[in-house]
């Protein structure tokens, strides 16, 4: 298993990922109750997702000390922007093709130095804890009336579509209904 971050690939950055690598299912929830004297428990106001934290297991395996420090200092100026500042990149995994996190770095990362080798946790925080994927574009062409037409979502939360409609041709659209429908759960 391995990551790209930023876009560029673990193996061009010089890692290793280790399997001990921290990539949760889901981040912390934020509980929102609240407790009534008098009352047992609380009265549940429902939940949101926080910020989804990931801790990377990695590595560089270098032939002395010196490339090791070249290593460690090419990833933190990959990880900054131009003003020092903790940059958004992209973090891709290769067991989740075609989504990714928009992450940025989040703590700090000593490396354990052993000769040639350099050990460490490399911590990212997503704000938005969601996973994206790509856009996805379905074109059709009306041209009976009534007409109906189904998109099904890949993802697993509600996304509103985008819906355009181009009028090609002579006639004026003179009234139109679009209906969005999800699924009750």
């Amino acid at each position: 298993m391995s990551f790209q971050l930023g876009g560029k690939t673990a193996k061009e950055l010089g890692l290793i990922l280790l399997r001990s690598s921290q990539r949760p299912a889901l981040p912390n929830t934020r509980d929102r109750s609240l407790q009534i004297p008098g009352r047992h428990g609380a009265w549940d106001f429902g939940a949101d997702l926080e910020a989804r934290h990931f801790s990377l297991e990695c590595a560089w395996v270098t032939r002395n000390p010196a490339e090791l420090q070249a290593k460690t200092a090419e990833l933190a100026a990959h990880l900054v922007d131009s003003y020092g500042r903790p940059r958004d990149q992209e973090l891709r995994f290769d067991t989740r093709p075609g989504q990714y996190f928009t992450v940025r770095y989040s703590g700090s990362f000593p490396v354990e130095r052993i000769a040639g080798l350099g050990k460490f946790s490399l911590p990212l925080i997503a704000f938005d804890p969601f996973a994206y994927g790509p856009e996805k574009i379905y074109e059709t062409t009306i041209t009976t009336s009534p007409f109906s037409f189904e998109i099904l979502s890949q993802g697993n939360v509600r996304t509103q579509p985008v819906i355009v409609l181009t009028n090609a041709g002579a006639n004026i659209i003179r009234s139109f209904k679009i209906v969005n429908e999800y699924l009750v759960e």
